[in-house]
């Protein structure tokens, strides 16, 4: 089934907070719950604890008292002391009944009953010994029983406190037990809502991200199309609109560099002809000056030449798929018939050419690989300065074979190295190398390597530029 977003982000984000929230909140609670549960029942047990405690020692001491107080009567017959002793005797009475009411057990009922009649009946004895004048006091002997079933109400009312402790402690090692496993199932669940949550924001957001970078390579062919919130389709829509306005307009880039470069190309031809013809003699002799002048021409209109063909070759890849016409080759033969077409540049700028060759047949389409040594050759010559010195080297690995091309020129800024092979990019060091181009050169021979299967890139040099070309071993 499809997940249907909400109507806008804020929503989807808010929906999805709630409900990763709402487990940590149940947690909250119960934990508010249980921990109240516990401190009402330990108010209780405490509160219980210390009201037994002070009644049983309460209970001891009015019973010391009766014993001090009716003893004292017989022997001195004052009547302040019985007075002492009805109180302490009432006393007693009311602290027994505070007790049974706090008495939790059968036992200790039954052992408070049994105080309470044995209290009554020696009451009773004082009573009728002092209004019948008797001699024979040996019941008050019988306070001592009383004494030790009194200890024996303290000690179970001890021992039910601390049972009672006993049980508020497992009730807290419980509590927490229950707790943890909550916490065990609910947090790992508010994790896994907060995660799926998380995925549904990142897929529009990840759709949108790789449909720029298309747009920012030239790929406007594939539709965009973003299935998320209500805003975000909205941007998908205005990002497809982008995209086809970036493809009519490249289509249009595109034809008028195809229809300059061809209007370009006629007139040029005709200038490279006269120019050669005029270099050759055929007009007639010409003076020192007038030679440098056509030199000067025909310099330009080569180099001319080059940038409308660099034209016409990137329009070419750019609105056409590339089709190899392989063949096998003698690498050494194609590397060193291009050096041959820029030996008067080699010569007039005094370059120290070194090759080093260690491949012998390659498999690879002829034109396009001098094409791809053309510009890289030409590239080098370019930017390294009078008596530099340029090396051209080849490499024959296991299952490929590279060419290096490097010199000791001007070499690249790490902002140029980054956007080197972009079209039309002139970075600041080629402008102060005062070589004018078209800024695809290289972006045609890293098409036509790629086409080949293959990686071009510049790699680090103490000196100038340095180019490695790794070409696949191709089956024909």
């Amino acid at each position: 089934m499809r997940f249907r977003y909400p109507s806008s982000f804020l929503k989807l984000l808010l929906v999805g907070f709630a409900f990763a929230i709402l487990p940590l909140i149940w947690v909250f609670v119960n934990a508010n719950i249980a921990f109240d549960a516990l401190s009402k029942q330990s108010q209780i047990t405490i509160s219980s604890a210390v009201e037994g405690t002070r009644a049983g020692r309460m209970l001891q001491e009015q019973l010391h008292l009766m014993e001090r107080s009716s003893r004292q009567y017989f022997v001195l017959q004052d009547e302040a002391l019985f007075n002492n002793y009805n109180k302490a005797n009432d006393k007693f009475n009311e602290v027994l009944t505070q007790l049974k009411q706090l008495a939790q057990q059968a036992p200790q009922q039954q052992n408070l009953n049994l105080l309470s009649d044995q209290i009554s009946q020696l009451n009773l004895s004082i009573n009728n010994a002092k209004q019948s004048h008797l001699s024979e006091i040996d019941f008050l002997n019988h306070f001592s029983q009383l004494d030790k079933q009194v200890e024996i109400i303290i000690k179970e009312n001890n021992a039910t406190i601390d049972a009672t402790s006993r049980q508020v402690a497992l009730n807290a090692q419980a509590t927490q037990k229950k707790l943890f496993l909550q916490s065990l199932v609910l947090i790992p669940l508010a994790l896994l809502i907060a995660a799926s949550i998380t995925y549904l924001l990142a897929i529009p957001i990840r759709r949108m991200d790789a449909a720029i970078k298309h747009l920012g390579t030239g790929q406007y062919d594939a539709p965009i199309a973003i299935d998320g919130p209500g805003d975000l389709r909205i941007l998908g829509q205005r990002l497809d609109w982008l995209r086809t306005e970036l493809k009519e307009l490249n289509q249009q880039k595109q034809q008028f560099l195809r229809h300059v470069s061809h209007e370009l190309k006629t007139p040029l031809t005709a200038i490279r002809e006269g120019t050669e013809l005029l270099h050759d003699g055929i007009g007639g002799s010409l003076s020192t000056q007038q030679s440098e002048i056509i030199t000067i021409l025909r310099d330009n209109s080569i180099r001319l030449q080059k940038m409308i063909e660099n034209l016409l070759n990137y329009t070419r890849i750019e609105t056409t798929q590339l089709k190899l016409n392989l063949s096998r080759l003698y690498l050494s033969d194609v590397i060193n018939k291009t050096l041959k077409t820029y030996a008067l540049s080699i010569q007039n700028n005094k370059l120290q050419i070194q090759t080093d060759y260690h491949v012998n047949e390659v498999i690879a389409d002829e034109e396009k690989l001098a094409i791809i040594l053309d510009n890289l050759i030409s590239n080098a010559i370019k930017y390294t300065q009078t008596n530099g010195k340029i090396t051209v080297t080849s490499h024959q690995d296991k299952n490929k074979w590279r060419i290096e091309v490097s010199d000791n020129g001007v070499g690249f800024s790490k902002i140029d190295q980054e956007k080197l092979f972009d079209p039309f990019y002139r970075g600041d060091t080629l402008h102060k190398s005062l070589v004018s181009g078209s800024g695809l050169g290289l972006t045609i021979a890293k098409d036509l390597v790629a086409a080949h299967g293959g990686h071009i890139a510049l790699i680090p040099s103490p000196q100038g530029a340095h180019f490695i070309v790794n070409m696949p071993q191709l089956e024909l």
